[in-house]
């Protein structure tokens, strides 16, 4: 009886929203927690990884990310969605993290496959659009960028969010967030430039968010 109960608890938590699911937790409901970082682990840890630009440290932001959730779930108004509510934390958690370690030492020059062994992390639009030595020298690129660009970048190009979606995480005008993303992108195809490596798929990604950035953002 005991066990029909739980299984019965178990698959009530999987049908919440995500916004109940957040408003049980802060009640105490750790299982809702759990659920809730079951949905959204790979999703935070990706970011985290470009912010990061390595595994260590990515593991390690995730954590702190899921960490001020949970001390925030109290904030979090049920009636908004939540997905927008957690990015942005994990967008100021990323910031934040990436201008302390900056403030101790240099970042590190990421290498995704060689860190990645052992992790079972579904391959993103990033990685689609860079392989190999191109992927180690873009990415390398954007470990350079400032923190605000970096988050922006990331979140428009591995997260795949509109910029409308991002100006909501971001906290910022929509024009704010479409020109973070333009800068970005530009600071990247510069640096690619003087080191005389330009990969195609970049430059045609930059002239695309370009081209949208004139045409109107959406």
């Amino acid at each position: 009886m005991i066990a029909e109960e739980t299984e019965a608890k178990g698959i009530f938590v999987l049908s919440l929203p995500d916004e109940e699911l957040a408003r049980l937790a802060a009640g105490g409901r750790l299982d809702c927690f759990e659920e809730l970082l079951a949905r959204y682990r790979d999703r935070v840890y990706r970011i985290c990884y470009r912010c990061a630009g390595n595994a260590d440290d990515a593991e390690d932001w995730a954590q702190e990310c899921f960490v001020r959730t949970f001390r925030q779930l109290g904030h979090f108004d049920p009636s908004l969605p939540f997905a927008p509510w957690l990015l942005r934390l994990v967008a100021n958690t990323c910031i934040n993290l990436a201008k302390a370690r900056a403030r101790h030492a240099e970042p590190c020059e990421p290498n995704l496959l060689a860190e990645r062994a052992g992790a079972d992390w579904e391959p993103d639009p990033l990685q689609k659009l860079v392989a190999g030595e191109e992927e180690r020298i873009v990415l390398g690129a954007i470990a350079g960028l400032p923190p605000a660009l970096r988050i922006a970048v990331t979140l428009r190009v591995v997260d795949e969010l509109s910029f409308r979606e991002l100006s909501e995480v971001l906290g910022v005008p929509l024009q704010t967030a479409a020109t973070r993303v333009r800068r970005a992108l530009e600071q990247v195809r510069q640096t690619l430039i003087r080191q005389n490596h330009a990969p195609k798929s970049t430059r045609g990604r930059a002239a695309e968010e370009r081209r949208k950035h004139r045409g109107g953002v959406k």
